[in-house]
Parts: C-alpha cells; structure tokens; sequence
C-alpha cells in the first residue's frame, strides 16, 4: 500500500502521467487553483521602491548614481543631500563626497531620476 501510494506521488512530481488522463487533469487543475486562488500577500510581492544604481562615470575618481526621486520621499534634492549620502553609502559601502547633482527628465518634463556625482 505504501509502495503505491510512493509510486503515484513520484509519478505525479516527474510528471509522468499521459496528457488526457485522469492524473494528468488533476495535477493541471491543482495548478490553476494554486495560480488564481491563491492570495496575494501569500508571496509578499511588493513593487519596486525605486532604483539606485551606478552608471559609467566619464572620468577617474568620480562615480555616477542614477536615483529615482521615490528613494528621496518626496524631498527636494536640494534639501536631502545627507538622505543621498546615507544612500550612497548603503549601494557602495563606502563614505561618498557628493560633488553634483543633476535632474534627468523625460519626455513632458517629469522627473525621472537624479544623477549624483561623488568621489571619495
């Protein structure tokens, strides 16, 4: 009894049952209840809170960090340099010297991102 009911759970993780049998319409039905039944925090998926990255710099000893402004909270970049201090030192592990910073915007003049040069 044990011996069989081995047989049919390894037969049913590698998948070796026939397409239109009985077997192979209940794994699939397992599937789908598990997709669309399942509730969403059960993956606590949470969109991305912004980006910061570093980009190629133009010249030696000065680094690029492309941040987006949900990142700062809703600060002006002219009053939250030690917010993009902290957050330069989280992404590179080192203590940065902001040297400038620049607004990069899209297309209808919305802020897409901050482009902040610093240096060690």
């Amino acid at each position: 009894m044990a011996g069989r009911i081995r047989e049919g759970l390894k037969s049913a993780l590698l998948w070796r049952y026939r397409r239109g049998s009985w077997q192979y319409d209940v794994i699939v039905a397992l599937i789908l209840a598990f997709i669309f039944l399942s509730p969403k925090a059960f993956f606590n998926d949470q969109p991305s809170s912004g980006v910061l990255h570093e980009v190629d710099a133009p010249g030696e000893g000065t680094r690029v960090f492309w941040i987006e402004p949900e990142l700062l909270k809703g600060e002006p970049i002219d009053a939250s340099t030690e917010r993009l201090q902290d957050l330069l030192r989280d992404r590179s592990g080192e203590i940065l010297d902001i040297v400038r910073t620049e607004t990069a915007m899209d297309e209808s003049g919305n802020i897409r991102a901050y482009l902040v040069y610093a240096s060690n």
